[in-house]
């Protein structure tokens, strides 16, 4: 696929305000995942989206956001939602985050490709908000998983 000037992909149309966020070029709901990838101009990475919006924040109607694993991604959606004034809705998603260098344009093209029923709110989410708390390291940003 070519890079497709921001809102005019026909695949983007599926999600609202899709082409309206900053650090996607494509958001696309597929039936399947792309395979993973880890070439030089191509990289395909495998995780969860967590999308939330607000019926009452101009500017937040729909957003996405990528993680690697699923608890991050669960407590993400969740702490958000708590914010009931704000984010009236969330919902996490098996997802996968493709770069890759579009050489008719000369630039990097960003695709979050989003497929499945949202997950969440369901009984034993709890284990993952733990497995969570214990992966948090206070000095990285990263999410480490944690030892059986």
């Amino acid at each position: 696929m070519s890079a497709t000037a921001k809102g005019t992909c026909p695949a983007c149309t599926d999600w609202a305000y899709a082409s309206s966020q900053p650090n996607y070029d494509h958001i696309h709901a597929v039936r399947a995942l792309p395979d993973e990838d880890h070439e030089d101009t191509h990289l395909v990475l495998h995780g969860w989206a967590t999308g939330f919006s607000s019926e009452s924040v101009p500017g937040l109607e729909q957003t996405w956001v990528f993680f690697e694993r699923l608890e991050p991604a669960l407590v993400f959606g969740r702490a958000g939602r708590m914010s009931v004034h704000d984010i009236t809705s969330y919902g996490v998603y098996r997802a996968a985050r493709e770069v890759r260098f579009d050489y008719g344009t000369g630039r990097q093209v960003t695709t979050l490709y989003v497929t499945g029923r949202a997950i969440g709110r369901q009984a034993g989410e709890d284990k993952q908000f733990s497995r969570w708390t214990r992966g948090v390291q206070p000095d990285s940003a990263y999410y480490e998983d944690p030892v059986q």
